[in-house]
């Protein structure tokens, strides 16, 4: 976990040298934990194909509560927007009229360095003083945005609209990759692909690729599918080993076993 400043005093803290409430808003991240997996194992979860539009959808990856709330599996296993939606809700009750928070879409040096980058983190602006902060759960990091080098703000929006339309699928385009999970300086990406330009129920490949932070060529760890209706199932074992334990391999291939199975 990356912390970016210690706050000196005890509870909640508002001066000039430490973010706003930053141990109570620091209390509230850090049991969180960047990763989809939790989430995409769950017997509900399931992947569907449409070949005709070359896109696939995952059905059932969002809960929300009686509020509308969206629910972290066991509390605190997310994705970016999952976390940062997670926390907003969290710090509401802190905040008075002198706060304002926006979610921010934003490029990140580690891992998120493409200008297409979906990464999401909460901005928490001062008004009396104009002054930005910077909080992203995924990372652990909160502080003035000026002393984030790392970080460059794409958009901003006042809500993510999974959240205001409360839906509980998510679609993506073929070949387009997916966070999963960081651990051990690699980020997992989940995607569906064609197969040498052919994307129909005899050629199409689950793949998991793992990217180093700060190098950015990233390779596939884990291949399984269909080419020209022959069944394909690769894995790089050295890797997948550094980054996952023995069952979360086996609960990940099960998983998408029994989604090739049902396309």
């Amino acid at each position: 976990m990356i912390l970016i400043a210690i706050c000196p005093c005890s509870g909640v803290c508002d001066t000039s040298s430490s973010p706003p409430f930053y141990d109570a808003i620091m209390k509230i991240i850090d049991p969180l934990q960047y990763s989809g997996v939790e989430v995409m194992v769950k017997p509900q979860v399931v992947l569907s194909i449409d070949f005709a539009h070359w896109a696939w959808t995952l059905h059932n990856i969002h809960e929300y509560d009686s509020q509308g709330v969206i629910i972290l599996e066991q509390g605190r296993y997310g994705l970016c927007a999952e976390l940062a939606t997670y926390l907003f809700e969290k710090i509401k009750p802190l905040l008075d009229g002198r706060y304002e928070v926006k979610f921010a879409k934003v490029t990140e040096s580690g891992f998120f360095s493409a200008d297409q980058s979906n990464h999401i983190v909460l901005l928490l602006v001062d008004k009396s003083t104009t002054q930005v902060y910077l909080i992203d759960p995924s990372f652990h990091k909160y502080a003035k945005l000026k002393d984030l080098a790392e970080y460059r703000v794409l958009s901003t929006q006042d809500t993510l609209s999974f959240v205001k339309d409360q839906s509980h699928d998510v679609s993506f385009g073929v070949d387009q990759a997916i966070p999963l999970y960081i651990k051990n300086d690699f980020l997992l990406s989940f995607s569906v692909t064609s197969v040498d330009g052919k994307f129909d129920k005899d050629n199409f490949i689950f793949a998991i690729s793992a990217n180093q932070r700060f190098k950015f060529a990233g390779r596939d760890i884990v291949v399984i599918g269909r080419r020209n209706k022959e069944f394909e199932d690769y894995e790089d074992k050295a890797l997948l080993n550094q980054i996952l334990t023995p069952d979360e391999i086996k609960i990940l291939f099960d998983k998408l076993k029994s989604w090739i199975e049902q396309g």
